[in-house]
């Protein structure tokens, strides 16, 4: 079966990560043969190569972007008047690409397309030229999570999202979200695969280690620095625990809008006691020097840190929002806070002071995700689904 992948960027972050392990996945067991189009070079194209699947680079343009507005009505008509041109530049742009892309799926006799996110607008158009069908994978929530503006507005989106052949959903939360653009498009859910099967039983063997050592609590945040990832409501529940005399620590690991986070943790006078250590291609190192992760997204989709740091045995206190509760239950592989900052200092607190509770907890984090979020179980899932899309045609 050939098979082209289609993703908006060229940087090894969670989608990307995803996509890399389902890629090599579908071609080393299930008989899919794929390439991949990207729009620029980046970590993800090094890595393809490396596996030796192949690559294709065409410049095309996402079709979601974050806007932002400022000043007075004048400059914030001035603005959207801006915003709006380059909507109409990028769909131009996109249609002036879709020749050569639909000859390049021909000559590599492409049977089916896969978009690897919702922000890749190019392939239902893509997938429409060439007469193929499209299995869309949609791994967010583009407008509820990062505030993203659809340049060709909801109505627009869930069109496309309709005429999908099948939309694969990362989690319950993300198909209730689809289902607001488009209630009749044809869903199905499949968890992400994070790791393989040898993976999770390699970090298995370390799961125990923190236990042992008599260090801080530390708790860890991982993934792009965000508002809608409310790294500064942990930030301020952290200075509310030491507050009330309890010892313990933030590791922040991410890239992204640092600048607010850094402000707050000056703020409260939290130098010593929050580390931000950047990007890290793998958080493993971190994880299993902290105790606990920390999940404060309103909107996550389902949460890929999450399941890294169930993996390690760590119990995962979460928004009870979102994809979260779908990998985190309550009291039995973590915690869940509904609300805000006090209330995640409270169930901060509760495994400060019962580090065996905290055991506990990471220990069944650690068997339910081996049980449900292996790359293997997500492999033979998405086969299945293009086998049914194939014949359905």
């Amino acid at each position: 079966m050939r098979v082209a992948f289609m993703t908006h960027y060229a940087d090894l972050l969670g989608a990307n990560r995803s996509l890399l392990e389902l890629v090599n996945g579908l071609r080393e067991h299930h008989g899919v043969h794929p390439l991949v189009i990207v729009p620029r070079e980046g970590d993800l194209t090094a890595a393809l190569r490396a596996l030796g699947i192949a690559v294709h680079v065409f410049a095309f343009e996402p079709w979601m972007t974050e806007r932002w507005y400022g000043g007075g009505p004048h400059h914030r008509l001035m603005q959207y008047v801006r915003e709006e041109r380059a909507a109409r530049a990028r769909s131009r742009a996109n249609r002036e690409l879709l020749p050569a892309m639909t000859e390049l799926l021909r000559a590599e006799g492409v049977q089916l397309v896969h978009a690897n996110s919702a922000v890749a607008g190019m392939a239902p158009m893509l997938a429409e030229g060439a007469g193929l069908p499209l299995v869309w994978h949609i791994r967010e929530m583009p407008e509820q999570h990062y505030g993203m503006h659809l340049d060709a507005g909801r109505r627009g989106y869930g069109t496309a999202l309709t005429k999908a052949d099948r939309v694969i959903a990362i989690s319950h939360a993300v198909e209730a979200d689809v289902r607001r653009y488009a209630p009749k498009a044809s869903i199905r859910v499949i968890y992400n695969g994070v790791l393989a099967a040898h993976r999770f039983a390699e970090l298995a063997m370390r799961s125990e280690e923190r236990w042992g050592a008599d260090t801080p609590f530390t708790f860890a945040m991982v993934g792009l620095i965000h508002p809608g990832k409310h790294q500064v409501e942990a930030v301020e529940a952290l200075r509310s625990l030491l507050d009330r005399g309890l010892v313990a620590r933030l590791v922040i690991v991410g890239a992204g809008r640092e600048a607010p986070v850094r402000q707050r943790i000056d703020e409260l006078g939290l130098a010593a006691h929050v580390e931000l250590t950047g990007y890290l291609e793998q958080p493993f190192d971190v994880l299993f020097r902290s105790h606990a992760l920390l999940m404060c997204s309103r909107n996550e989709a389902m949460g890929r840190a999450t399941v890294e740091a169930m993996a390690c045995g760590l119990p995962v206190i979460g928004h009870a929002s979102g994809g979260t509760p779908e990998l985190v239950h309550d009291g039995t592989s973590g915690l869940l806070y509904p609300g805000g900052i006090e209330v995640l200092a409270e169930r901060m607190a509760l495994l400060v002071g019962d580090r065996q509770l905290a055991r506990r907890l990471g220990d069944q984090a650690r068997q339910d995700a081996t049980a449900r979020f292996s790359v293997e179980r997500c492999c033979a899932e998405v086969r299945a689904v293009y086998t049914e899309v194939l014949q359905g045609r």
